[in-house]
């Protein structure tokens, strides 16, 4: 009988040991499904915002040096655009909501842009509109140079 009973609980703790394996191998597979389902959709709207740049402005955006198109309204929208679209990214990252991988990737490239001319020209014509997020505004003062108190916009800082 005892022997009936180890075999049975060494059964079912092999099984408990399983279906958790199973529910963290499926958790971390959604996980990832997730990000990149996330991921592509921001691809897909970033696309739709640059291919909305105006045209003398479209090069400008990543340039260090080039001469800088006159401002229109329709140049700022497009970096109003690109700036809501960064500014939702960041949120994500900030809740947890995207790995830091993706981030990382996303990091790299908005900060580039920051840092340019135009939109350093742009920013001080936008930078009223994110004053609901200071998080962003932080990130975006801090990414262009400006001294920003530490620790604003680290997700780890940020959870409710």
């Amino acid at each position: 009988m005892d022997i009936a009973t180890l075999f049975t609980s060494i059964l079912g703790l092999i099984a408990l040991i399983v279906a958790i394996w199973t529910i963290i191998k499926n958790s971390d597979l959604h996980r990832r499904q997730m990000n990149a389902e996330v991921f592509m959709k921001y691809a897909e709207r970033y696309e739709q915002i640059m291919s909305g740049f105006p045209q003398d402005a479209f090069r400008a955006r990543f340039s260090m040096s080039e001469e800088l198109p006159s401002s229109s309204p329709e140049l700022t929208l497009a970096v109003l655009r690109y700036l809501n679209l960064s500014s939702e990214e960041f949120y994500l990252w900030q809740k947890k909501y995207v790995d830091d991988e993706v981030w990382e990737i996303w990091e790299y490239e908005l900060i580039r842009i920051l840092k340019s001319p135009l939109f350093r020209r742009e920013w001080r014509e936008l930078e009223s509109e994110f004053q609901s997020y200071p998080e962003f505004l932080a990130f975006v003062n801090q990414s262009q140079g400006h001294n920003i108190p530490s620790g604003l916009i680290s997700p780890a800082n940020t959870e409710e």
